[in-house]
C-alpha cells in the first residue's frame, strides 16, 4: 500500500491485498466488565456486491482520520482498483466540502444541525442529492481539570448541564459546579479548542444544557494547548476525548449522569449511550433517486460492518454495537444490506 502525505491531504491509494424509573446518579459502563464488544459483531462481516473502482474523497474531522485510513486499507483488501484521499481539515471544514461538492464524504465528530440539513437539502435539491448521515464510531468524552482541584465529578442534567444556575451569577465560581470549601470560590474558567471542532460543539452542549447561562470560553489550537491552559489555572476546566491522551499537570474527572435523564435529541436510533459518549459520523450525498455510486455504497458497508468497526477499535475509539448496526441497516435499507 503506498501512503504519499500533502499538507493537510492523507492521499492512501489502495494496493491489492489477498483476503478478504430515577435511580442514584450514575455513570454509565461502556459494556459489561470483561466483554469484548466486537465479539458480538462477527456475524456481520463485510460482504462486497462485487470489486470497485473509482476514487472517494473523505474530508472533515482529525478524530476519524486514523480510522479512515485503516477503513481505505481494509477495503484495499478486496478492491485494489480504489484510491481514496483523506484530508483532515475539521468537521466544519469537511461539511463545507460536501456541500460544495469537494468531498464525497464529510467526516463528523458532531452530529449535523437541522439548519444545516435543510440548507443541504435546498442547495442539493437542483443537483438530484439528498444527504445521508450514518454513525460510525463513538468517543469518550472526559472533562480535565487542574491537577490540584479536590472535586471528584463533575454532575450533568439536561437542563442544567453542569453549570447550576444562580441568582447572583455575576462572577462564575466552582461552587457552581458544587465545589465547597476555597475551590468554590474560585473562579471557573472554561478552556475549549476553537468553533467548529466536534469537542467545542459537545462542550457547549453539556457546559450549560437548555439553561441559558453566559460563560466565557477560552478558545485554543490544539488539545496540547487546551491541557497545557488546565494544568497552569487552578480554576481550569476542560473537555476532551480518551483519544487525546494523557497530559500533565491535570487529572481526569467522571460526568456523573442521573438515571432518569432524556436522551438527547442527536440521540443514535438503537443506541442507549450516555451522553459523555459522543456520536462519530460519516455524511455522504448520495442520489435522491436511483442507485448509490458504487464505491460510496461498498465504503458505507464496509464502515458497518465487522470489520469496519475492528478498524474503529484499533484507532481507540468505541465501536458501534451490533443493536446500533442493525438499526442503521435498517435505515439505509438497499445500499448496505447484504
Amino acid at each position: 500500500m503506498a501512503w504519499r502525505v500533502l499538507p493537510a491531504v492523507v492521499a492512501v491509494m489502495l494496493g491489492s491485498i489477498a483476503g478478504s424509573p430515577a435511580a442514584e446518579p450514575m455513570t454509565a459502563p461502556a459494556t459489561t466488565a470483561g466483554a469484548d464488544p466486537l465479539d458480538d459483531l462477527e456475524s456481520l462481516g463485510y460482504q462486497p456486491l462485487g470489486v470497485v473502482s473509482g476514487t472517494l474523497r473523505l474530508a472533515g474531522s482529525t478524530t476519524l482520520q486514523q480510522a479512515a485510513a485503516l477503513w481505505s486499507e481494509g477495503l484495499a483488501a478486496i478492491h485494489p482498483d480504489a484510491a481514496v484521499e483523506i484530508r483532515s481539515d475539521g468537521s466544519d471544514a469537511g461539511w463545507k466540502s460536501l456541500v460544495a461538492g469537494a468531498a464525497d464524504v464529510a467526516l463528523l465528530s458532531r452530529p449535523v444541525s437541522d439548519t444545516e440539513r435543510k440548507a443541504f437539502a435546498e442547495a442539493a435539491a437542483a443537483a438530484g442529492r439528498q444527504l445521508v448521515v450514518i454513525p460510525a464510531a463513538f468517543e469518550r468524552l472526559r472533562w480535565i481539570v487542574h491537577a490540584a482541584n479536590p472535586v471528584a465529578d463533575i454532575l450533568w442534567s439536561p437542563d442544567t448541564g453542569v453549570v447550576t444556575p444562580a441568582a447572583d451569577a455575576a462572577v462564575l465560581t466552582w461552587a457552581r459546579l458544587g465545589a465547597g470549601g476555597e475551590q468554590a470560590a474560585t473562579p471557573l474558567r472554561v478552556h475549549a479548542t476553537e468553533l467548529g471542532s466536534g469537542t467545542r460543539w459537545h462542550l457547549d452542549r453539556l457546559l450549560t444544557g437548555t439553561t441559558a447561562v453566559a460563560v466565557e470560553v477560552q478558545e485554543h489550537a490544539t488539545i496540547k494547548d487546551l491541557a497545557a491552559a488546565v494544568a497552569a489555572d487552578r480554576g481550569g476546566l476542560g473537555l476532551i476525548g480518551d483519544n487525546d491522551g494523557v497530559w500533565p499537570g491535570v487529572k481526569s474527572l467522571p460526568l456523573v449522569i442521573p438515571a432518569n435523564a432524556d436522551p438527547q435529541a442527536d440521540a443514535v436510533p438503537g443506541s442507549e449511550r450516555t451522553p459523555d459518549c459522543r456520536p462519530l459520523f460519516v455524511a455522504i450525498a448520495v442520489p435522491k433517486d436511483g442507485e448509490w455510486p458504487a464505491l460510496l455504497r461498498e465504503f458505507a458497508t464496509y464502515v458497518l460492518s465487522w470489520q469496519g468497526q475492528l478498524d474503529v477499535a484499533q484507532d481507540g475509539l468505541l465501536p458501534l454495537s451490533r443493536q446500533e448496526i442493525l438499526a442503521q441497516r435498517e435505515i439505509l435499507g438497499g445500499p448496505v444490506e447484504r
